[in-house]
């Protein structure tokens, strides 16, 4: 695996996280400018995109901790969340060019279909997320011995 590709059990710096979702949330708003102007800066790092969609698509995907929660149901959706993610993985080391703005899509979708309520409400949806990622990105950064 890319050393660049960080995986669930990295800890992305709130720096990686910003520019992450500011891509998100530029190519869910359809703002080409900025999804050029961010690009230089994905680009070479698409395994931090990778690394958001394993946050938010593997918790809703695994299968539960609760055994009397689980039918034959789980073990499918837990196999299409493992499938989703093994094929981001491929597509940001294999294509980087175009990895990104699909791997951005496929998050937005995801998380219209998953958590927003109303269509209209992903960009708060995915502000929510992101709030949330940068405020525990900057608990673990900020801990003594912590690297940025």
């Amino acid at each position: 695996m890319p050393e660049n590709m960080p995986t669930n059990r990295a800890q992305l710096t709130p720096a990686q996280v910003q520019i992450a979702f500011d891509y998100i949330l530029a190519v869910d708003a359809g703002d080409d400018d900025t999804v050029d102007r961010l690009a230089a800066e994905i680009l070479p790092h698409t395994g931090v995109l990778v690394a958001i969609a394993e946050e938010i698509v593997f918790p809703m995907t695994a299968l539960s901790d609760d055994i009397y929660d689980i039918n034959a149901d789980s073990f499918v959706l837990d196999e299409l969340g493992v499938i989703f993610l093994m094929a981001i993985r491929a597509w940001a080391h294999k294509c980087r060019a175009s990895a990104a703005s699909t791997i951005a899509h496929c998050i937005v979708h995801f998380t219209a279909q998953i958590f927003a309520d109303e269509p209209k409400d992903v960009t708060r949806t995915l502000e929510a997320m992101r709030d949330e990622r940068l405020e525990r990105a900057r608990a673990v950064h900020s801990t003594p011995g912590a690297h940025q």
